[in-house]
Order: C-alpha cells, then structure tokens, then sequence
C-alpha cells in the first residue's frame, strides 16, 4: 500500500506542478457555471417590478408593501419624480393619485403595469399574476372590513386606525382554503440554471481534465522509458497500476471537492439533505474517471496522442452525457444511448440529490453503474498497461 500511495502521489505532484492546470481544473469550470447558469435562467429568479406610488395612504401602501413580501418579487419604489428621470425601469406599476380614497368609496379603480419592449414575457407574466393575486387578496380583506362596518365612511382620512390594523390582522391570518401542488405520474421537471450548470460543469471537467492529465502523463512515462524503470523496482506490475489508478482517483476527488465548495459559497447552490448520498456518488464517479483515464493513456502512445483524444472524449462525454444540456430536453433516444457513458449516470445522481431531493436511495442505482464502469476500465486499462509495459 505505501508504494502505491508513493506512486499516485507522485502523478498528484506532476499534475499540480502545472501552472495551466490551476485554469482548466478550477478557473474555467467556475466561470463556465456562472455562464450555462444564466443562460439557463438561473441566474435571477425573481422578478423585478418597479412600483411607483401616486398615492401613498395607508391601503396604497399597505399594497406595496405585500407585493415586497413576495419572495419570487423584487421591488424597487419610486416617486413620480423619480420614475420620471429613472432609465432602468424594467417594467413598472403605477399606483393612481388618489386610490386608497376612490376605493373605499366604491369606485373603480386602475393598476397600470407598464412594459420595456425588450424585457421578459415570461418574468413580465409573472408579474401580472402576482400582482392580480395581491389585489384579489386587499379585495377580500376590504369586504370584510365592509361587512364588519369598519368601512362605513366614504372618506379614507376617516377611516380609523382600528380599520388598519384589522386589515393587516387579516392579511396575517392563515388562509381558510390552501392548494397543496405535488408531482403525480411518471413526469418531472427538468433541471434548470445553477440545479444544471454547477453539476454539469463539474462532471465534464473533472472527466476531461482527470483524462488529459492523466492519459498524458503515462504516456509519457511510457515514451521517456519511466514506465520500463519503475517496473525494475521491487513492486509488482499490480502495484504500479494501483498507483496510477489511485493518483487520477485522488487528482479527480481533489477537484471534485474545490468546485463543490465554489458551486455552494460562490452560487449558493444547494446539494441535498443527503451528504452520505453526495460522497458515495462522488467517489464512484471519481474511480470511473480514474480508471477511463488509465485506460486512455495505457492503450495511447504519445503524449500528443492523449491530449487529442482526451478532449474529443471529454468533449462526447459531456454533451452525450447531459452536462451541457439537461438530458429530459434531449430525444429519448439520445437518452438511452448517452446512458453507456458514465458521465450520463453521474449526472442522474446529481440531479437525484439537487434537483428532487432524493437521499442515499436516489443515487443507489447511479453510484453502483459507475462503480461498474470503473471496474471495466480499470481491467481492460491494466490489460493494455501490462502488455504495452513490456514494449516501453
């Protein structure tokens, strides 16, 4: 065991030596997250209303403070003055000179919601039903103030504090009618921004940069007759691939690690409730990678060789795989088929654990495929490792 711990941590040296690898391992996998997840819409979640109030008594305000406390919402308050002179006014609602009075009067009243050509229709739609949900709610309340008689002046200056605070009381009631919305049938909803990005962009680097590096340094070894001296050492052909298998395990777990702790401090993303479920899937997509890469570079041989084919192959994993695109977007039969590469059931597993909220049972089947994978690469990798260490 010490010889293989010696032999892996030489390969982890060699890896980390390189100033580039510090770019393609980390810099560019956070950068392309932060990328594919506001392309994915999951860059901003909420919606942005810009309120101007004309008004300002107590229902007017009462109003805007309920839309604020909508946490899909994101107000910005402006002053007529103000929304006057603003540029960046996505889409804005007006709220009439007067409205707290000519509502309590009975008379009808009119929300402008005004919209930039270019904004969002989807957020824009948003905005619309919640803003209607906020006014079907300050109606129902109103008509129970009315049927209490707590509403009886035409007046909104005579309308007494206790009519307030009745109001607000109401709105901090629990609804008397709830909708409870769950998932029923065999549909689900498919993973979206940073749920798709960090995921997805840890899979194809950690795969593709174990590949490289890894394929590339042991055809090296083999080409500079390294490979030949360390098999006249006293350890056994079994123990020098042991050590290159455990050295792309513990390079691909290393990275692994820092682009999980950059997905949850930089974009908050969240991995689950289960972390037993998280480190069983990590490690069996790790030893998959490790023993893909041995293989690549055991059955290459130049160095060229392996950095061609390491990026071609990261590059099918990844976009079979589902890393660039959620996999329930792709045809169903691009589905089945990305499902022999083991980037795919990585992948399953995240999604498992992010976006359904699945613990240990969830990655199960996903953790045993890849332990699978990495049995099979590793046998045909120490194969082509025993029979081209013989040549070299």
């Amino acid at each position: 065991m010490k010889r293989v711990l010696q032999l892996a941590l030489v390969d982890l040296r060699l890896t980390l030596r390189e100033r580039a690898s510090f770019v393609w391992m980390l810099l560019m996998p956070v950068m392309l997250m932060w990328v594919f997840g506001n392309l994915g819409g999951g860059g901003n979640t909420t919606t942005r209303l810009t309120v101007v109030d004309a008004d300002g008594s107590w229902l007017a305000r009462r109003f805007v403070e309920e839309l604020g406390a909508d946490e899909q919402m994101r107000i910005v308050e402006l002053t007529p003055e103000q929304a006057a002179s603003a540029e960046d006014k996505v889409r804005t609602l007006w709220v009439p000179r007067g409205f707290t009075e000519q509502v309590l009067a009975g008379h009808a009243q009119t929300l402008r919601l005004e919209k930039d050509a270019d904004s969002s229709a989807e957020f824009s739609l948003a905005a619309e039903v919640r803003t209607t949900r906020i006014v079907a709610r300050t109606l129902g309340r109103l008509i129970e103030l009315d049927a209490a008689g707590q509403l009886a002046a035409s007046d909104a200056s005579a309308v007494s504090e206790a009519a307030e605070a009745r109001f607000v009381e109401l709105g901090q009631r629990l609804p008397l009618v709830d909708l409870a919305v769950s998932t029923a049938g065999h549909g689900r909803r498919v993973p979206s921004g940073r749920a798709q990005s960090v995921p997805g962009m840890l899979t194809m680097s950690v795969t593709m940069m174990t590949i490289i590096y890894g394929a590339v340094f042991l055809t090296t070894e083999k080409k500079s007759g390294m490979l030949r001296r360390q098999l006249t050492l006293p350890v056994t052909r079994a123990h020098v691939f042991a050590g290159k298998l455990a050295g792309r395990f513990v390079l691909a777990l290393l990275q692994c690690a820092l682009l999980l702790a950059a997905g949850r401090l930089l974009y908050g993303l969240s991995y689950g409730a289960s972390i037993p479920g998280l480190v069983v899937l990590v490690a069996c997509y790790c030893l998959a990678v490790a023993g893909l890469s041995t293989l690549v570079g055991a059955a290459l041989r130049t160095p060229e060789q392996a950095g061609s084919v390491g990026w071609l192959l990261g590059m099918a994993l990844a976009a079979l795989g589902g890393c660039w695109w959620p996999s329930e977007i792709m045809p169903r039969w691009m589905q089945h088929a990305g499902h022999v590469l083991p980037t795919a059931w990585a992948m399953d597993g995240f999604h498992a654990l992010i976006s359904f909220g699945r613990g240990l049972e969830g990655v199960a089947l996903p953790s045993l495929v890849l332990l699978l994978f990495a049995c099979a690469f590793s046998a045909v990798g120490a194969r082509l490792l025993r029979v081209t260490g013989g040549e070299v």
